[in-house]
């Protein structure tokens, strides 16, 4: 029976409860008195309940169309809601969006992007999922999130299910406390002598990590600390004679104050400039439309991304 009932009689019926007169509420439907009549007559067949009482003087509403009624008139407020989100969605205005984020963006991309979305989608409801990317693409993997932007390594295989989109790398280092022995020596740092202190990171990368340094695959990494808690990480540092493997621009106070210090320029052998970056990829389903606001969302984090494009003379690559 649901298939049988359609809006324009609904609306025809809360009509004719309003007005309790045929020839005004044919006018307001912009039909004849018998094209409306018939729009009645047929609504009451199909519910199989008469919603009116009329005579050749009057029109009341019966007891089942007093209770109809007001069902009717929320129907009639989905409907408009339904089209009315439809149109912040097709206009990129509203709805909502999930989208995942791996620990780098979350630090350095997405707050301004946050900021322009809120000012130019007011209406919109975003849940941005910040976690390390082996959750990020099995959340993808299963239409949980609409697009992941992560420090995703192309050259080592991405699932075929997804297309990427590559941003421009962050700058990244290996940093330590200004005290710190390796800080403190006037000889170049060696490789070998980085691999003699505890090593910290949000996350780990080996494959990544021995070709930074020129090691072969057997070579064991002196990997301590692995969080993604940032503060910790930066605690552990100015504290310890650990090494912090990560992106350049969230040490940027410290490193101005020279609390703690850059390593890069002392390795040797120096690490090849190529290396001395972060990958940052926007990844999502092949083959799909991404929802507009999900194409919005994609542009500002593009055009954020290269406005801060690399010096990558200043910097070393370690996975995020």
């Amino acid at each position: 029976m649901s298939d049988l009932i359609d809006l324009k009689r609904i609306r025809h019926l809360v009509l004719l409860g309003e007005e309790l007169h045929f020839s005004r509420a044919a006018e307001r439907a912009h039909l004849s008195q018998t094209a409306f009549s018939r729009s009645i007559q047929s609504l009451e067949k199909d519910l199989k309940v008469r919603l009116f009482d009329r005579d050749t003087r009057s029109v009341t509403l019966t007891c089942a169309g007093h209770q109809l009624i007001a069902r009717a008139r929320e129907m009639l407020a989905c409907a408009d809601k339904l089209v009315a989100e439809a149109s912040d969605i097709a206009g990129g205005q509203g709805g909502e969006l999930n989208f995942g984020v791996g620990m780098m963006t979350a630090n350095t991309t997405l707050p301004n992007v946050l900021l322009a979305l809120r000012k130019s989608a007011p209406k919109l409801v975003v849940t941005p999922e910040v976690n390390y990317w082996h959750h990020l693409a099995n959340q993808l993997a299963q239409e949980d999130i609409e697009f992941v932007v992560a420090s995703v390594r192309v050259e080592q295989g991405v699932d075929p299910r997804f297309d990427v989109r590559s941003l421009p790398p962050q700058p990244a280092s290996i940093f330590c406390r200004h005290e710190h022995p390796l800080a403190r020596q006037a000889e170049p740092v060696t490789h070998q002598q980085l691999l003699a202190y505890p090593w910290a990171a949000v996350t780990t990368d080996d494959v990544h990590a021995r070709a930074l340094f020129g090691m072969p695959s057997t070579t064991l990494l002196p990997w301590k600390l692995v969080c993604n808690e940032l503060n910790c990480l930066r605690q552990a540092t100015l504290t310890s004679d650990a090494l912090l493997l990560t992106w350049q621009s969230w040490l940027a106070p410290d490193l101005e104050s020279g609390v703690l210090i850059d390593l890069i320029e002392k390795i040797q052998p120096a690490i090849p400039i190529h290396l001395r970056s972060i990958p940052e990829t926007i990844v999502f389903h092949a083959g799909r439309t991404l929802s507009p606001i999900a194409r919005k969302t994609i542009a500002l984090i593009i055009d954020e991304a290269e406005k801060r494009l690399p010096v990558v003379t200043q910097s070393a690559a370690i996975s995020d």
